[in-house]
Formats: C-alpha cells, sequence, structure tokens
C-alpha cells in the first residue's frame, strides 16, 4: 500500500530522480516512488513485484 505524497527532497528508490512537482508515493516499507515508477510497479505481477519491492528494501532472500 502507497501513500501519495509532496516532497521535492525525496527522489525515486527506484530511478533515483526526484518529480518536479514533489509528487513521490511512500510504502509502509519506507521505499520511495516517482509516479512513473509507482505506476510500472503497479502493473507488475503479484510475484514480480513483491522481487522488486524486497530488492529496494535491500533483502533479497
Amino acid at each position: 500500500m502507497y501513500e501519495k505524497m509532496i516532497d521535492k527532497a525525496i527522489q525515486c528508490d527506484l530511478c533515483g530522480e526526484k518529480h518536479p512537482d514533489g509528487v513521490i508515493y511512500k510504502s509502509a516499507d519506507m521505499i520511495y516512488l516517482c509516479p512513473d515508477c509507482f505506476q510500472k510497479i503497479e502493473e507488475m505481477p503479484q510475484n514480480i513485484r513483491e522481487s522488486t519491492e524486497r530488492i529496494l528494501l535491500g533483502n533479497v532472500l
């Protein structure tokens, strides 16, 4: 579950970019995604999304 927020100082954990308007999505696990990466993550099949989120957290097991 991701929460939409505005913060121009936070960069995306997946692509490393900062959205010009400061729009960022934060997960309960403290993963931050820009709108483009958030949309890509949401379109992934569940098992691939979970693996990608574990990689972003640094826990691949």
